[in-house]
């Protein structure tokens, strides 16, 4: 299980990611770094790292998988 600062700083990508609307995606915190699970290929750059930690992607992740927090 992940500490408070880990959650946090998920919540923190998720809004820079603009992925607080439980629809579109979410991200979650590991304790090698963090997931994020997106409904669509994601446009742009993905991001490789946050707050020093690595970020792995999910693209094209079913409807419930994506919503289901």
């Amino acid at each position: 299980m992940t500490d408070s600062y880990m959650q946090d700083q998920a919540a923190a990508l998720a809004s820079h990611l603009r992925l607080n609307d439980g629809k579109t995606g979410y991200v979650e915190a590991t304790a090698d770094g963090f997931r994020v699970f997106t409904r669509r290929k994601w446009p742009g750059k993905q991001i490789a790292s946050w707050d020093g930690l690595p970020v792995e992607w999910h693209e094209n992740v079913g409807t419930n998988k994506a919503a289901n927090r």
